[in-house]
């Protein structure tokens, strides 16, 4: 039984918010460590 394009499709959307959600979370701990001070906006 062969997947449906929607399968595909939502797999590669979950596959991107864990890549996203990865880079975040990389983003943050590489800020963090610098001792950075906040923005002020």
């Amino acid at each position: 039984m062969q997947p449906s394009d929607e399968t595909y499709i939502l797999y590669g959307v979950l596959f991107v918010f864990l890549l996203l959600g990865m880079l975040l979370n990389v983003g943050k701990r590489l800020g963090s460590s610098k001792k950075l001070p906040p923005a002020q906006g």
